[in-house]
């Protein structure tokens, strides 16, 4: 089987991070600092020249510029501008992977908000909102599930406001977190969402940043080994979006277009034209770019078997690959000098470079970006063939390993995208049950009306029985008490001879021929069925889905056709299903 190693382009576009350089002149903006009494107006401006500082990477003046921006916010008595001024420091501290700071001026920035009551809607509190999201998950502080409920309330929060930049940029997020957990069924229903509101926001960064997420998302949908035929639709929609970045001048998204669009031709055996996009792209761009591109180079000179080409990109890659100081790119970079150095028959380049690899395989994670690491096995395999059949045979075992589970992945992310869509189907049936019922009532309102003043005269039965049924609540109440009490420290056993006690059972997920058994401290897979697991539970398990199993006592909230468990797990309901939820 044929493999074609590319890079995955971390940088998924955030709008945060794809705006416009700020376009201001720094002599004249502090001409007009001096030139004003207005604390505001000098917080402000010292805010713009901090960011104008970081785009030029003037850290030393960035800082001095927060620090000054914050000074006059404080002055002014403006909290949205004392925000404004730590968001600025914030970016310094990060710049300096300074976590301590960073926690701490998060926790400040927080208190101004809340005590100051900042509006859910202010630009500034919600944008801090989000990067502080995307810094806790880069350092796991905080759970995927529990960023996805925060980005939700964002949502909600903005729900019928005319912030479509806020409502796209928060919808951005939540598309690359489904994204990074494999639910690209999800990712892509939020792409989808965020190209329409990008398109509200009639800001052309938005929408290019949605263009190339799409892109991203498409490519990971397709199945594996992909064909010429695959990537003819990719490679439309890409000079599409090329074409409007082009129009709008947005040069920083575009080069992440090219390089999709290079990796596209490259599927289809169009070489001279990726290499060419490839070639056109300068040497100057920031390092991810720059390594992306001879990447995709080395692999054309790779395919084609262009020894003098590829001995040049290797060059050109290595000391690129170097300067980024990360194991995988490294790694990455000596899977294709030891690749060349097979095929010229360089021994000595051979081993220095198979002795690299294994070097770098102990320093990153293997149960990531398996393609990279079936070139890895499978070229380590191809070395060893005469100087150590052993390690050789090694290698090749894992890398046929690592292809098997790149399919059963494969599989399991359709599955999943099938599931998500029926949940989707599901969810417009009853929006399209909600909005038959709002046209009956639109249509009878006279006759709903005469019956309404009829049910007024239960109004006074119906008081009578309300004391009766608070008093039968109080003893359903008791039950329900009584009950936990029996269930208390009762337990299953697993087929795996694990024990595990009901009360610390959150939910229970079904997986194929196997059972994942959740509790809050740990997950316990199991080889059964939800069928087998059911028939050993008592009646505070329900059933809310195919896949899922729920603890009644541990729901938090119902919110339509989802449920929160505790700490802010989201369960999904189906409509079969709904009756034991409501009930």
């Amino acid at each position: 089987m044929k493999k074609i190693i590319f890079p995955i382009i971390l940088f998924i576009v955030q709008s945060s991070l794809c705006q416009a350089p700020v376009n201001i002149n720094i002599e004249e903006t502090l001409q007009k600092i001096q030139e004003t009494d207005n604390d505001s107006v000098k917080s402000q401006e010292y805010f713009k020249l901090s960011e104008k500082s970081d785009f030029t990477k003037d850290y030393k003046a960035q800082l001095q510029y927060a620090d000054s921006a914050l000074k006059y916010a404080k002055r002014a008595k403006s909290p949205v501008l004392q925000l404004q001024g730590m968001q600025a420091q914030i970016l310094n501290a990060l710049i300096k992977n300074d976590t301590a700071r960073v926690s701490n001026l998060y926790k400040e920035l927080f208190f101004v908000a809340e005590t100051n009551n900042v509006s859910n809607l202010n630009e500034v509190y919600v944008i801090n909102k989000l990067r502080h999201a995307s810094y806790l998950i880069r350092h796991k502080d905080a759970s995927s599930d529990s960023i996805l409920v925060m980005y939700k309330q964002i949502l909600k929060d903005l729900e019928g406001s005319e912030k479509y930049d806020l409502i796209t940029e928060v919808l951005s997020r939540t598309s690359l977190l489904h994204r990074n957990r494999k639910e690209i069924g999800k990712a892509l229903n939020y792409n989808k969402q965020e190209a329409i509101f990008a398109e509200k926001s009639k800001d052309p960064y938005l929408v290019a940043a949605a263009k190339v997420t799409e892109l991203d998302l498409s490519y990971q949908l397709i199945p594996r080994p992909i064909k010429a035929e695959d990537v003819r639709p990719l490679i439309k929609k890409a000079l599409i979006a090329e074409k409007f970045m082009e129009k709008h001048d947005i040069l920083n998204i575009l080069m992440f277009t090219r390089l999709y669009l290079a990796k596209f031709y490259i599927h289809e055996t169009s070489y001279a034209k990726s290499e060419e996009i490839l070639l056109a792209i300068s040497d100057s761009l920031p390092k991810n770019i720059v390594f992306s591109k001879y990447e995709q180079l080395c692999e054309i000179a790779k395919s084609t078997n262009n020894l003098e080409s590829y001995r040049n990109y290797t060059l050109k890659f290595k000391p690129i690959a170097y300067a980024t100081n990360r194991a995988f790119v490294s790694l990455n970079v000596h899977n294709f000098l030891l690749d060349y150095s097979i095929k010229t028959k360089a021994k000595d380049s051979a081993n220095y470079y198979a002795s690299r690899l294994e070097e770098n395989l102990a320093k990153v994670d293997t149960t990531q970006f398996l393609d990279y690491l079936y070139f890895t096995y499978d070229v380590l395999a191809k070395h060893y063939t005469t100087a150590d059949k052993d390690k050789s045979i090694q290698y090749q075992t894992y890398a046929n390993n690592i292809n098997r589970n790149i399919i059963e992945n494969q599989k399991e992310a359709f599955v999943n995208i099938v599931k998500y869509r029926e949940e989707v189907e599901n969810l417009q049936d009853e929006n399209t049950s909600l909005n038959d019922s709002v046209s009956f009532l639109e249509n009878n309102f006279v006759l709903l009306s005469i019956l309404s003043i009829g049910l007024l005269a239960l109004l006074v039965f119906v008081y009578k029985k309300y004391k009766s049924s608070a008093k039968e609540k109080i003893e359903v109440e008791k039950e329900k008490e009584i009950i936990a009490q029996k269930v208390a420290r009762k337990s299953i056993l697993l087929h795996n001879k694990q024990k595990v006690y009901l009360d610390d059972i959150t939910y229970i997920k079904s997986d194929r021929n196997y059972v994942e058994v959740h509790t809050a401290e740990k997950t316990i897979v199991d080889r059964s069925t939800l069928s087998e697991i059911a028939e050993q539970l008592p009646p505070n398990f329900i059933k809310t889905h195919r896949s899922y199993i729920v603890n009644k006592n541990k729901i938090k909230s119902i919110s339509g056709t989802v449920l929160y468990i505790q700490p802010d797990i989201e369960i999904p309901i189906s409509r079969t299903f709904k009756k034991n939820v409501v009930s």
